[in-house]
C-alpha cells in the first residue's frame, strides 16, 4: 500500500463508527514510536498526550531521562533545590521550559488531569512538598508539539502505535524498558538491527547536555 493510500484509509477510519477509541490520538494516550521512526530526538520513544485537537497535539517523552537535576537545567527554580527525582527530556521544542506530572489523588486546584491520578501541574511554591517523593512526580525540560493535522499524517505513515497510558508506564523504575515492552517484537528486532549498524546514536544524553550549555 502507498503511502498516499495509507493517509486515505487513516482518514476513512477517523470518520467510521467502527474504529476503537484505543486506536485514536487523545490526551492521555501514549504513542509509541514504530521502527519507522529514526533519528536522534523520537526513535524508540513513548510520548504521553498531554492535549490533543484541532488545533494541535503537546505531549511529553517519558522515556528518555537525562543525566541532570532539574535545578541544573534551570536554576531559577531554586524550591526545587532538593528534587532527587530524575529529569526527563520532554521533547525538542522549548528547552528552557520545564513541565511537572505529579501522581496523586489530590491535586493542587489548578492542576490539569491527564489520566487517572496523573497531573499536569504548575512549577510554583505547592512542589516542594511533593518533592519529597520522586516516585510521584516527574519533570521534563521541554515538550513535544505538533501542527494541526501533522500528527494525523505521521499515524498515516506508520510512525506510531496508540495506547491507552497507565501510571506503571508513565512512572515507570525503570524507564528504559517501557519501549521494548510496548512495541511488538518485530519492532524491537529491527531497531536493535539498526543500532548495531550504527545509524542510530545512543549517546542522546550527552547531545542534550551539550545542547542545555
Amino acid at each position: 500500500m502507498s503511502r498516499f493510500s495509507k493517509f486515505l484509509a487513516l482518514a476513512y477510519c477517523l470518520v467510521s463508527a467502527g474504529v476503537s477509541a484505543d486506536q485514536v490520538a487523545a490526551t492521555g494516550k501514549l504513542l509509541v514510536a514504530t521502527d519507522e521512526v529514526r533519528g536522534l530526538h523520537f526513535a524508540e520513544t513513548v510520548i504521553l498526550l498531554l492535549h490533543h485537537d484541532e488545533s494541535g497535539t503537546l505531549g511529553l517523552v517519558v522515556n528518555r531521562p537525562i543525566d541532570a537535576a532539574p535545578i541544573e537545567a534551570l536554576p531559577q527554580l531554586e524550591d526545587l533545590a532538593d528534587y532527587r527525582g530524575t529529569l526527563y527530556w520532554g521533547g525538542p521544542v522549548r528547552l528552557s521550559t520545564m513541565h511537572a506530572l505529579l501522581r496523586t489523588d489530590r491535586p493542587p486546584d489548578d492542576a490539569v488531569q491527564i489520566f487517572d491520578a496523573v497531573h499536569l501541574v504548575t512549577l510554583d511554591e505547592t512542589l516542594p512538598a511533593a518533592a519529597s517523593n520522586a516516585a510521584n512526580l516527574r519533570f521534563f525540560i521541554g515538550y513535544a508539539g505538533w501542527a494541526p493535522g501533522q500528527l494525523e499524517r505521521e499515524l498515516a505513515f506508520d510512525s506510531w502505535h496508540i495506547f491507552p497510558a497507565t501510571e506503571e508506564v508513565v512512572f515507570a523504575e525503570d524507564p528504559s524498558d517501557i519501549w521494548r515492552r510496548l512495541v511488538p517484537p518485530r519492532e524491537y528486532r529491527a531497531a536493535a538491527e539498526i543500532k548495531a549498524s550504527g545509524v542510530r546514536d545512543g549517546s542522546f544524553s550527552q547531545h542534550l547536555l551539550y545542547a542545555l550549555r
